[in-house]
């Protein structure tokens, strides 16, 4: 069964003009390196995102042989390589404070640092600089978000950090409310200099790593803003598109009102959606947060009900529509696959391990 639904996959996969893949490793319960590849392409129904494989591999495992391994798998399953467009990878590069104290007390274990206000104005500033990213981490998650979206939310992140860094410096912690809170407590004063510089360095981390998608801006937000978009300043060349075909194209759109409408219409589906979005985020209806439409399905909606006329836009924002915006979906089969192969299930073999991440992955 498992071999079936890879043939329907793969098949689907070498129809597609354009897919982009997402890859990451983790080791079992057995500390073999899993390498997990997941692709995201168009079908007729719309974007699909499936999981192609595990890839076992022993020993020692370097970027090279992650690379090398996922490029003769998708050689061997046909699969033109020529037609990706991206590719996602890792590239790594609450209880309050006197609970914590209180517990540890209680349980005679000596930590001098809990008494050293170094420490503790260090250890306040990161619970609130968590929770921020947690607020970012949660908007990134789940299937089905879209490039641009990552990029919204990530460039969002970096303006706030900038009012972070003025209000830290500025003494008053109006975002920062448990360094505030032991500032107040124990009368201490707070290294703010210090703490500037550590969110300045945070900006500039998110800034490099999201360096990629932001020269890339105008054309991640081609599929949702064709009408204002300027094709000079668009990346065609992963998606094979002709650019003079394309203006040609999008002059005709931006005059014709009957087609134009069209996405219109989709920024208001969009502003709804994201109405839904958080107002069941803010009341913690994660099932419900499920339950609403994908974004990318009102894109694929708007596009696909374009003319053929309109070629070289629909392929464009087709290819764009594979970009991941995360590896989340990585990261969520590996936590099925710790399910699957546990204590109990250890012996379990890598071919199997693969049938059952399968089924439990798959939508076909």
């Amino acid at each position: 069964m498992s071999s079936n639904v890879t043939h329907m996959q793969v098949e689907d996969i070498q129809l597609a003009s354009a897919l982009s893949l997402a890859i990451d490793e983790s080791c079992d319960i057995k500390d073999t390196a899993q390498v997990t590849r997941f692709v995201r392409y168009m079908s007729s129904q719309g974007p699909k995102e499936e999981k192609l494989g595990l890839l076992p591999l022993s020993g020692q495992t370097l970027g090279e042989d992650v690379a090398n391994a996922v490029q003769k798998c998708l050689e061997d399953y046909g699969i033109d390589i020529n037609k990706i467009v991206s590719i996602a990878t890792d590239g790594a590069r609450t209880k309050s404070f006197s609970e914590i104290k209180t517990f540890i007390n209680e349980k005679s274990i000596d930590h001098p640092e809990l008494e050293e206000d170094k420490w503790l104005q260090k250890f306040t500033f990161m619970v609130d600089t968590t929770m921020k990213l947690n607020e970012l981490n949660l908007k990134l998650q789940g299937k089905g978000n879209p490039a641009y979206a990552l990029l919204e939310d990530s460039s969002l992140f970096r303006k706030k950090i900038t009012s972070f860094v003025e209000d830290m410096e500025s003494g008053k912690l109006l975002h920062f409310k448990n360094l505030k809170q032991y500032r107040d407590e124990t009368n201490a004063t707070i290294d703010t200099n210090y703490f500037s510089i550590a969110l300045k360095n945070m900006k500039d981390g998110f800034a490099e790593r999201f360096e990629q998608f932001k020269a890339n801006k105008s054309t991640l937000a081609f599929i949702v803003n064709p009408l204002n978009t300027n094709t000079n300043e668009m990346n065609n060349e992963p998606f094979g598109i002709d650019a003079g075909s394309l203006q040609m194209q999008l002059l005709d759109l931006k005059t014709k009102d009957l087609w134009n409408g069209k996405f219109t219409e989709l920024k208001s589906k969009l502003e709804e959606l994201e109405i839904q979005k958080c107002m069941h985020i803010e009341q913690h209806k994660w099932t419900a947060l499920k339950e609403i439409p994908r974004v990318e399905a009102l894109i694929f909606g708007a596009w696909n009900s374009l003319p053929e006329c309109y070629s070289e836009g629909k392929k464009l924002a087709y290819g764009v529509l594979t970009i991941f915006g995360s590896i989340y979906s990585c990261d969520q089969a590996f936590s099925c696959m710790n399910i699957i192969k546990s204590k109990v299930r250890s012996q379990l073999t890598n071919k199997n391990l693969e049938s059952c991440l399968k089924f439990k992955t798959a939508s076909y």
